[in-house]
């Protein structure tokens, strides 16, 4: 009965989430929208739904064709399932409680703090409270494949910072120094939290209760309200049907990358190519 209820639920999950990426897309097509803004950064340019789809769309074909030479290990095996269940809300409330501070917080100098107490002590706090003496929850299996993820990976930095697609880079940039510093922070509180948190916490946590798609389809929506703080005020379906397109459907190719071949490096070395503009900067100059 237990069983059958949970894949009831999973299915309900799934089909939940091609939903809203199903009306994100519809609303923007029938509003002609077809462009929209990728960074809240100040003169951040918008790209098109071309840009925004193309590329974690060729990225999650190259991952489904290509298979891991070795099987990676599974994360969380032999977890018992009253635990299990307990971490997983625990990190849904996170996911949750972060966007809905940033409302009320401005978005400053703290954000970077905020960020580390919410996704990263609070979930390691509770971890180990929920764990209560019990073995040790491996999330981060070590590594055994790397050469398997390549094609993926480059055909989506291809098409998505190289080729025609690209976003132009438009933003004023701070001095040297001030760049180097929000840089660094950038890419530990982005592309290495993030990825530590939405994929390999929640979303490994929701895999093992659900299966990989829903999974997914949680884990990358829940990655993409994190950016609700970016709507303005006078266009908010637009606003929540953006997020969902861009950084929802980027968040459906980074959970697959991470649940296919469970190299966590993989899906940070993307994300770190989306954030920092050294590397747009130096794709621009060749």
């Amino acid at each position: 009965m237990i069983s059958e209820s949970r894949t009831t639920s999973s299915r309900a999950i799934l089909a939940a989430g091609i939903a809203v990426y199903a009306l994100a897309f519809a609303w923007l097509l029938l509003t002609g929208t077809t462009r929209i803004g990728a960074s809240a950064d100040d003169g951040a340019a918008r790209v098109s739904l071309w840009a925004a789809v193309l590329p974690p769309l060729a990225a999650l074909l190259l991952t489904r064709l290509v298979p891991p030479a070795v099987t990676p290990p599974v994360p969380l095996a032999g977890l018992p399932d009253r635990r299990l269940a307990r971490e997983t809300w625990a990190m849904i409330g996170a996911a949750v409680a972060f966007p809905l501070l940033l409302t009320v917080l401005p978005r400053n100098d703290l954000y970077p703090l905020v960020k580390a107490l919410v996704l990263l002590a609070l979930p390691v706090l509770a971890l180990r409270l929920l764990r209560n003496g019990g073995p040790k929850a491996r999330a981060f299996p070590a590594p055994v494949t790397w050469l398997a993820p390549i094609p993926a990976a480059a055909a989506w930095f291809l098409l998505s910072q190289v080729g025609p697609l690209a976003p132009p880079l438009t933003q004023d940039l701070p001095d040297p120094v001030t760049l180097a510093v929000a840089s660094l922070v950038t890419f530990l509180t982005a592309s290495v939290l993030e990825e530590i948190f939405y994929r390999g916490w929640l979303q490994t946590r929701l895999e093992a209760r659900h299966g990989r798609w829903p999974a997914i389809m949680i884990s990358s929506l829940l990655f993409a309200a994190m950016h609700v703080t970016h709507i303005r005020a006078g266009a908010v379906p637009e606003g929540l049907a953006t997020v969902v397109a861009y950084q929802g459907l980027f968040g459906v190719m980074q959970g697959y990358l991470w649940s296919r071949y469970r190299n966590i490096w993989v899906p940070i070395a993307v994300h770190t190519a989306v954030n920092l503009v050294y590397i747009d900067l130096l794709v621009r100059r060749f």
